[in-house]
C-alpha cells in the first residue's frame, strides 16, 4: 500500500513537472511567436546587425545630442528625504545648462519613475529638447518636431497616462537621419555641451 502511494505520488509529480515546467512554458512561447514575434523576443532593436537595446526598457542616454530618458535607477527615498531633494535639484540645474531656452524643467526628465526602466517620456518632455538637439546636431527644428509627432503614442485608450514617446526609439530614427560624419560632429558638440553644463551644476551647487 505505502509502495503504490509513493508511486503514485512520484508519478503525479512527474507528470505535473513536465505539463508545467516544459508543455504550458513551450505552448505560451508558441503563442507569443506566432502572435507577436518581436514582442516575445524582447522588442529589441538593431544597428548595423548588433542589438542596441530593448524598446521595453529604459535606456541611460546622457549625451546631449539625444533626446533624454528618465534618470535611470530606483531609490526608497520618501518626497521629504534630503538626498532627494538634492538629487532633483541637481538635476533641475544641469537641464536648465542643457536647455536654456526651458522655463519650468518637467517632472520626468528629473525623477525617476517607480520601476527604473520607464523607456518612455511625455512627448511634450522631448519636445522641449528640440532646440538643444537641433543645435548639437544641424537637423532642423522642423524635421525634429515632425520626428517626435511621429514616434508620439496616444493615452491608453485615450484616457489613461499621456502622450508619451519611446526614448530608444526616437533616438534610433534621430541617428538614422545623420550621416556618419555628421553623427561624429554632433558627438564632439554634445561633449563638450555636457562637460560645461556638468561644471555649472557643480560650481552652482558648490556656491550655495
Amino acid at each position: 500500500m505505502l509502495k503504490s502511494d509513493l508511486f503514485a505520488a512520484f508519478r503525479t509529480t512527474v507528470i505535473f513537472l513536465v505539463l508545467c515546467g516544459l508543455v504550458f512554458p513551450l505552448v505560451l512561447v508558441g503563442i507569443g511567436q506566432i502572435a507577436d514575434r518581436p514582442a516575445a523576443e524582447g522588442s529589441v532593436l538593431t544597428q548595423n546587425g548588433t542589438v542596441v537595446g530593448s524598446s521595453l526598457i529604459g535606456q541611460s542616454f546622457v549625451d546631449p545630442m539625444h533626446f533624454q530618458s528618465r534618470p535611470s535607477g530606483v531609490s526608497n527615498w520618501g518626497p521629504n528625504n534630503p538626498a532627494l531633494i538634492e538629487n532633483v535639484s541637481q538635476q533641475v540645474a544641469y537641464q536648465k545648462q542643457l536647455n536654456p531656452s526651458i522655463n519650468l524643467v518637467p517632472i520626468d526628465l528629473v525623477t525617476q519613475s517607480g520601476s527604473g526602466v520607464d523607456p518612455n517620456i511625455a512627448s511634450s518632455s522631448a519636445l522641449l529638447q528640440v532646440p538643444r538637439i537641433s543645435n548639437l546636431t544641424g537637423i532642423s527644428q522642423d524635421v525634429l518636431t515632425r520626428l517626435v509627432n511621429q514616434y508620439t503614442e496616444n493615452p491608453v485608450a485615450g484616457v489613461f497616462g499621456e502622450p508619451r514617446v519611446n526614448v530608444l526609439q526616437l533616438n534610433f530614427a534621430l541617428d538614422n537621419l545623420l550621416s556618419p560624419s555628421a553623427l561624429k560632429a554632433a558627438e564632439v558638440n554634445a561633449t563638450a555641451l555636457n562637460a560645461a553644463a556638468l561644471n555649472a551644476t557643480v560650481t552652482n551647487s558648490t556656491a550655495k
